[in-house]
């Protein structure tokens, strides 16, 4: 992570934000240590959320949990940490459990959506989290040339698609040195998408709304520093643009988050390096 950022802040990148949480639903079941290793080798760590809003934006991300599912909180000693090793202040329990007095570890209820604690060594699903980091880059390009020289970073473009998110990259376009900057928002066979693959539910368009089938050269989205909302530009208009850098230690593709969609088909052979599944081979074609 350390060697990503050095690399980035030498290529003309200026700001970091605190740390954007996206969580992934691991279906397979293990023990928490087992889920901890898991998560910690292929995304930054089990899901924690050490506040009000931070446990929001995760409640959003498991709004369709399959099963009970592990997150990063455990008991040593009598008192509840999260996986980092830092005290818990925040916790949300469900008041309709008894927790035990033994240590113990600390899973989301499928139906309650509260947490509740159990025997450490029990196995269940689990989620993980990665961390991402917001780079405004002070260099135009087209949206192309963008998202290409993101993912010479091993990162994407960057997806808005939370209220956090949106006011991370808020708080950062004031030092944009063009009026718009471009995003990883794209359009495409009739549809707006991310590029890595988000969920579109949160959306932040002018109050004209969104633009339901916009011209051939205005089919990529940016941010408006004046107005601060989202807009669609000609995509070979040359902007600053918005990095994620994801604080991972290995694939990030490994295992999608579950409510993304199906992916659909692109008609256009260029757009496949990154149409819902970028830095990998797959792509459908008409």
């Amino acid at each position: 992570m350390k060697t990503t950022f050095a690399l980035l802040l030498i290529m003309e990148l200026c700001g970091l934000s605190s740390g954007l949480k996206q969580h992934f639903f691991v279906k397979e079941k293990m023990t928490w240590d087992s889920a901890n290793d898991y998560c910690k080798t292929y995304f930054h760590d089990l899901s924690t959320f050490t506040n009000e809003s931070e446990e929001q934006q995760f409640l959003e991300d498991a709004a369709h949990q399959p099963s009970h599912a592990w997150v990063g909180l455990y008991k040593e000693s009598g008192v509840w940490k999260w996986s980092g090793g830092e005290n818990a202040k925040y916790i949300n329990w469900d008041t309709s459990n008894k927790q035990p007095e033994n240590d113990g570890c600390a899973f989301l209820h499928k139906g309650h959506k509260k947490l509740q604690d159990i025997d450490c060594n029990d196995k269940y699903s689990f989620f993980c989290m990665n961390i991402s980091e917001f780079v405004l880059v002070l260099r135009n390009e087209a949206w192309e040339g963008a998202l290409e020289y993101c993912r010479k970073q091993n990162n994407d473009l960057a997806s808005l698609s939370s209220l956090s998110m949106m006011d991370s990259a808020l708080g950062k376009i004031t030092q944009a040195e063009t009026k718009y900057v471009w995003t990883g928002l794209r359009f495409l066979a009739g549809d707006w998408f991310w590029v890595n693959g988000n969920v579109l539910d949160y959306t932040a368009w002018s109050k004209t709304g969104q633009p339901q089938c916009p011209a051939r050269d205005l089919r990529c989205g940016a941010l408006d520093k004046q107005t601060r909302d989202w807009t669609h530009r000609d995509c070979e208009e040359k902007l600053n643009f918005f990095c994620s850098a994801q604080a991972v230690k290995g694939r990030s593709y490994i295992l999608l988050p579950y409510t993304n969609p199906t992916p659909k088909p692109t008609p256009y052979r260029k757009l496949c390096a990154f149409f819902f599944f970028p830095k990998t081979s797959f792509c459908v074609i008409y």
